[in-house]
């Protein structure tokens, strides 16, 4: 759990330096990050070091280079992941077998996915024994564009748990234990509640908790629905919660169906809280908890990324050409910051404000683009979306309006 804390407070940080590396003009940057893995140092080494691998994660990725003969230390080949493969090459600077090794990604031979910068530096070292081993990681890249800004952070925590992942998997260690998914969401729920109780109060923070976790048990039937694993339930301070997926969706059905899940299973709840407030009219806790599972509810389904309803719109959307798409989330995301400036909601502002430069970066646009859904699909989803905001918008206005409470 700490080292998830970690790791968000590693991304975090680095988000909110990057604006002010790029008004004081520093391009030059280094991210460090490293990983505790419950597996031999050798087979650590193993996965770290491999030209050609299968890296299990979200998404596989297929790494495939051999060294060329006319040029010593050179290493030429792909990348595969997502349907794409990209050309890759890279130099050996250093390498000390079983222990360290340092590259440089050759910017002209390699697609711009696997160079976002210029003078691209990478390094790995290894320490451990015969049951345990540490990773330490370290990315040197001179910046180009404010995107990579963002990327890299999150590349270097990605790189970090995929090698981690992997090493554990040849260990024969499959998967997180189910003890350390609960212990994870009471810590960070925990930390949320005490955030929420700072500005709510207890009472309140307890309610919101509770309808934030009813909220992410729904995405989790929804991931189990449609298939895939699932990692966990995490609570995020001052913000609310997340419910994060093992493996990647493999198309826009799926995105819509996991988005969807989470305020339609709070459906059910809210109902529930609607029925017991109208049996007992003097209970003024089941009237606000009906109401705030509502306005909870409703808001996520507005259609801005990274809310559910971003990611529903976004599946709305996928028949549609990347420009529409484009367009769309401009619209929507300045109707966010608008509304979030409003409401004094400084954390969404804040998300949103990151969010803007991966609505207009092509590669951000095709990594995330999935197989659309058909027109079926698309009917049911656009059908299932209207009728959770039309109940949500219903519940609230009964209540601001003194109608009486009915489910």
């Amino acid at each position: 759990m700490i080292v998830a804390l970690q790791r968000l407070n590693f991304v975090l940080s680095e988000f909110l330096r990057a604006p002010l590396d790029a008004l004081r003009g520093i391009s030059r940057r280094s991210y460090v990050i490293s990983a505790d893995v419950a597996a031999p140092k050798s087979v650590t080494w193993a996965v770290m070091s491999a030209h050609k691998i299968r890296l299990e994660g979200n998404p596989p990725i297929d790494i495939d280079a051999a060294p060329v003969p006319s040029r010593p230390g050179i290493y030429s080949g792909s990348i595969a992941f997502s349907g794409r493969t990209l050309p890759f090459a890279y130099e050996i600077l250093d390498e000390r077998p079983g222990e360290a090794l340092s590259l440089r990604v050759i910017k002209e031979e390699s697609a711009p996915e696997c160079c976002p910068g210029e003078d691209y530096l990478c390094a790995s070292a290894v320490a451990g024994d015969e049951t345990q081993s540490t990773i330490a990681l370290t990315y040197e890249i001179t910046h180009t564009g404010f995107t990579s800004r963002l990327m890299m952070p999150l590349a270097a925590v990605q790189n970090a748990g995929r090698i981690k992942k992997n090493a554990e998997l040849r260990a024969g260690h499959a998967g997180q234990p189910m003890a350390s998914k609960v212990k994870n969401a009471v810590v960070t729920g925990a930390l949320t509640l005490a955030s929420f109780s700072a500005l709510f109060g207890l009472a309140d923070a307890a309610m919101l908790i509770g309808l934030i976790l009813i909220h992410e048990v729904g995405h989790v039937i929804g991931m189990r629905w449609a298939g895939l694993p699932v990692k966990g339930i995490y609570f995020v301070p001052f913000f609310g919660g997340v419910a994060v997926s093992d493996d990647r969706y493999k198309n826009e059905a799926e995105r819509g169906l996991v988005a969807l899940t989470g305020p339609g299973f709070s459906l059910i709840s809210t109902s529930i809280f609607l029925v017991l407030a109208a049996q007992s009219p003097a209970d003024q806790t089941l009237r606000n908890l009906a109401l705030m599972s509502a306005i909870l509810n409703g808001l996520n389904l507005l259609p801005v990324l990274p809310l559910d309803g971003g990611h529903i719109a976004q599946s709305l959307l996928s028949r549609q050409s990347a420009a529409v798409t484009v367009g769309f989330n401009s619209l929507t995301v300045c109707a966010g910051l608008s509304f979030a400036i409003l409401m004094g909601a400084y954390d969404l502002l804040l998300i949103l404000l990151l969010i803007v430069p991966f609505i207009f970066s092509k590669s951000a646009q095709q990594h995330l683009r999935l197989p659309p859904l058909t027109a079926p699909q698309l009917a049911l989803l656009g059908i299932g979306y209207a009728a959770t905001i039309a109940f949500y918008a219903a519940v609230v206005w009964s209540m601001f309006s003194g109608s009486p409470v009915t489910a």
